[in-house]
């Protein structure tokens, strides 16, 4: 019951996680279209139970709303910067201790990705671990990101150039993508690794966002097992038709 109970948490966390992934694109593009500073007061208390109340600083929430009216569209917003990230990394840390536990989710997962789930893991364990790890702007890589995850490969005598692929409409047909080919691609050779390498040079955003996504969809995928009426968000292809 207890290993239910924390892969049943871990999933939910997987599910708020891309929640907020979305209303914080949306909050972000708001902020970027109106100077929110001309139409809000700062002042925002937060009420606790014992009737205490925490002031945020209105003089901070001041600034970052006139900067994100400011900055350019091709330059990231700070809210913008770190909703992302700490969404994807919320993503990968729940995924990867979902399936860290022997249960159904786990087996679910092994039988959708066979010989690749361990590829799948690789990967996402990496970006996992990059993201909570990071304390770099440029988000750079350090040893502790990769050295035990190349250990592991090499401990199972796997090709530590990974490339993992899975299309939507053959793979996880339950989640009802309407383009057919729609899917999710990452290559890293773990191999090359090494120290100070950009992480988004490795990883790109556009390949962190479709991940979340699939993570997200396996959640989902794994629900319409025991519950048809759980639906998905749907597909960043479902929002181009």
């Amino acid at each position: 019951m207890q290993t239910e109970t924390l892969v049943e948490d871990a999933l939910l966390l997987v599910e708020q996680n891309f929640y907020f992934l979305h209303a914080g694109a949306f909050f972000d593009a708001v902020s970027r279209q109106t100077d929110l500073s001309q139409h809000y007061d700062p002042r925002i208390y937060k009420k606790f139970d014992d009737s205490s109340a925490y002031l945020f600083n209105p003089a901070i929430i001041q600034e970052v709303m006139e900067d994100a009216a400011q900055i350019p569209p091709h330059q990231p917003t700070l809210f913008e910067y770190f909703i992302e990230l700490n969404a994807i990394r919320g993503i990968c840390m729940a995924l990867v201790e979902a399936v860290k536990l022997e249960s159904p989710f786990r087996e679910y997962m092994k039988q959708k990705l066979g010989s690749h789930f361990e590829d799948f893991i690789d990967i996402v364990s990496f970006i996992r671990n990059v993201l909570s790890h990071n304390i770099h702007a440029e988000i750079r890589l350090d040893e502790k990101d990769f050295k035990g995850t190349r250990e592991r490969i090499l401990r199972m005598r796997r090709d530590p150039d990974v490339h993992f692929r899975l299309d939507y409409s053959m793979d996880l047909p339950e989640i009802g993508t309407p383009v057919e080919g729609y899917g999710f691609s990452c290559r890293v050779d773990f191999a090359s690794l090494e120290v100070g390498m950009p992480f988004l040079e490795v990883i790109p955003q556009m390949t962190l966002m479709k991940l979340g996504e699939l993570c997200f969809n396996f959640t989902v995928g794994y629900r319409l097992d025991t519950s048809p009426a759980h639906l998905s968000l749907g597909t960043e292809a479902e929002t181009q038709l």
